[in-house]
């Protein structure tokens, strides 16, 4: 059974990423794209529908161009996974090797921790359990855990406790995830209102910060803002993004890195 609910999970991730992309799309073009009948796709659009990720029409479905809520990480993390493996290490590249690292929370900062064992000198801090994790698997000697209450979606601690540790630090680079990057509103948001009080308090403390997020990113807004694009050094994203959004960015002050 748990199997199965596996399967369920990451296909339906996969269909918000393809109507995501699309903006619309039949039910029979679904059944015919993942090879299940009708009545199990109905179920899928009814799951999305539940959680906000999608509208459900009548024969279709359309995307929420509003993120309300993500889905939880371990239903992300096989979505997108080769792009989010070129970012991860992109931004690991990029440290010189000594620098005080914060890694968020989020499926694409679980692939940046993933290569923190090529830069193994820097101190990393996190408000992931999951991120946590990777880094003690990674062997990383000098890594930091910030604790408060614990959020399942997005396996990660936020509060006021979470908030008064991060007030007491500074970080020379923070990898910041996102649940929407809004080029036309030059700013970045997150679904959930209690993360983003974490993010925010993050990005007042680093001295870079940068973006990590895959292409689908770019498709879509979310409940809260976190920061506006004066507010990050740069965005770290896959080559597969679409030329009239790359040509955007370029427009603004940011540094973007296509990998």
């Amino acid at each position: 059974m748990s199997e199965h609910l596996d399967l369920a999970a990451v296909r339906r991730q996969k269909i918000a990423v393809i109507v995501r992309a699309r903006g619309s799309m039949g039910i029979r073009d679904l059944s015919d794209e993942f090879g299940v009948s009708e009545a199990t796709i109905r179920r899928d659009l009814k799951a999305l529908d539940n959680g906000g990720v999608v509208v459900r029409t009548h024969g279709g479905v359309l995307i929420n161009s509003n993120v309300i809520v993500d889905l939880p990480n371990e239903e992300r993390k096989s979505v997108g996974a080769e792009e989010k493996r070129r970012i991860g290490q992109a931004a690991v590249e990029m440290l010189s090797g000594d620098e005080v690292v914060f890694l968020d929370a989020g499926t694409t900062a679980h692939a940046v921790a993933a290569y923190a064992h090529r830069k193994p000198d820097c101190t990393y801090v996190t408000t992931s359990l999951g991120v946590a994790n990777q880094l003690q698997a990674q062997g990383i000697a000098n890594f930091y855990i910030i604790g408060g209450g614990y959020q399942p979606v997005n396996d990660s601690f936020t509060g006021t406790l979470a908030i008064s540790a991060l007030r007491g630090l500074s970080f020379d680079i923070a990898f910041l995830c996102c649940s929407a990057v809004d080029v036309s509103k030059a700013s970045i948001s997150v679904a959930s209102e209690a993360y983003a009080q974490v993010q925010k308090e993050v990005i007042l403390n680093s001295r870079r910060r940068f973006v990590v997020a895959d292409s689908s990113k770019f498709k879509s807004n979310a409940f809260m803002r976190t920061a506006r694009f004066d507010q990050i050094s740069g965005i770290i994203t896959n080559l597969e993004l679409d030329d009239s959004t790359i040509a955007k960015v370029k427009e603004t002050d940011l540094e973007l890195l296509l990998v």
